[in-house]
């Protein structure tokens, strides 16, 4: 029989397991069905058009444009400077994407920081 705090680290980590799994349906519903608005309104950014070369139909290759495309909008800043992200592009982006595609990036970045820390205090305490 487990104890209580067993218990609880076991229902956490399932919680961040479907928490993680949640946002990568939304990832993959916005890379089937809005990838078209995305890719026409990122046509001038340099690093949208690298890799829309190695997009397929398959979503290993969606998930990460995606994946590209809210890291190119978390860090929009450095994305500008280093010409990654077109000015225009950037301005023109519709805004409710653009929030939806960020607040989901950073999501999934917070996720896996909560992941990796909860996974080195269950070895600590043995647990895992």
């Amino acid at each position: 029989m487990k104890t209580l705090p067993e218990t609880i680290y076991l229902l956490i980590g399932l919680f961040l397991i479907v928490s993680i799994l949640s946002v990568m349906v939304v990832f993959l519903y916005m890379a089937y069905f809005c990838m078209d608005k995305i890719l026409q309104n990122l046509g001038n950014s340099h690093a949208v058009i690298i890799k829309k070369r190695s997009l397929g139909i398959d979503p290993i290759s969606r998930l990460l444009l995606m994946n590209c495309i809210s890291t190119l909008f978390i860090f929009s800043r450095q994305s500008l400077k280093c010409g990654d992200l077109s000015l225009e592009d950037y301005r023109s982006f519709p805004v409710g994407l653009k929030r939806t595609i960020e607040s989901c990036g950073i999501l999934m970045v917070v996720l896996s920081v909560i992941c990796v820390i909860f996974v080195v205090f269950g070895n600590y305490q043995r647990w895992a």
